[in-house]
């Protein structure tokens, strides 16, 4: 662990999660609201860079430190359930579904599903893992089911593909293909995350997205895994999973 983080010159919001604290947005939520200090002292600044080997990292009174057993964790979300570890309107949420011993040892969703999204589900209490998977700049792909209350025209598909303007910014290269003869039913893949990209890049050329599941993450698939249920990933999952990042 040590020489890893010598070589990642962490900030303090990557320390965090590699602590188990929680997503990297959660974890700047905490630092922004004051609830951390370093060497006794609060720091709300989000570039803040930290020594692991000589600094001491609180989280309200509690020292911090680097995990050391990792848990990965594969979930079939259902619709309805919210992807965090706490709501404050008392909606269902993933952590539900999973035994309670895994919240107790740091274990969160690896990014979001919406909602009403279905799908194949990361969960893991290793942070750096969790960073890469969930960075933009590690392009990680992931494969949804995309069901349209219309059939797609093949110039807004061309456009989706290309790339489209979503939240002030370009939209990445997807891939789209049709799984049946319907134009309203298809497979889209994306190496982004961006909140609800795949209803908002339709929605932009009128269409409503009925339907939407995620079926791959990087090597993992969903399988036959039921819906609400979770499984460990294999050791051979893991290090596939691992292996994106060999060459980052």
């Amino acid at each position: 662990m040590k020489k890893q983080m010598e070589n990642d010159t962490p900030r303090l919001n990557k320390y965090l999660v590699l602590c188990g604290l929680g997503s990297r947005r959660s974890v700047e939520n905490f630092i922004l609201n004051g609830d951390i200090r370093v060497n006794g002292k609060t720091v709300k600044d989000l570039s803040t860079k930290i020594d692991p080997d000589n600094d001491s990292v609180t989280f309200k009174g509690q020292i911090l430190k680097p995990l050391e057993k990792y848990e990965y964790l594969l979930l079939n979300k259902p619709r309805g359930y919210i992807t965090s570890r706490s709501d404050e309107m008392n909606r269902p949420i993933v952590m539900n579904l999973l035994p309670e011993r895994y919240e107790q040892e740091g274990v969160v969703p690896v990014g979001r599903l919406d909602r009403d999204t279905e799908g194949l589900l990361i969960l893991t209490n290793d942070g750096q893992l969790t960073y890469r998977l969930t960075h933009p700049r590690f392009k990680v792909e992931k494969t949804y089911l995309v069901t349209l209350d219309s059939p797609l025209l093949d110039e807004h598909k061309r456009r989706i593909e290309k790339g489209i303007n979503l939240y002030g910014k370009k939209t990445e290269p997807a891939v789209i293909n049709y799984t049946q003869n319907a134009k309203n039913m298809f497979s889209m893949t994306i190496t982004e995350g961006r909140k609800r990209h795949i209803r908002l890049s339709f929605k932009i050329f009128g269409y409503k997205v009925t339907s939407l599941k995620r079926i791959q993450y990087g090597p993992l698939s969903l399988g036959r895994l039921p819906s609400g249920s979770y499984r460990t990933l294999k050791p051979a999952e893991v290090k596939r999973l691992k292996k994106l990042f060999t060459n980052s």
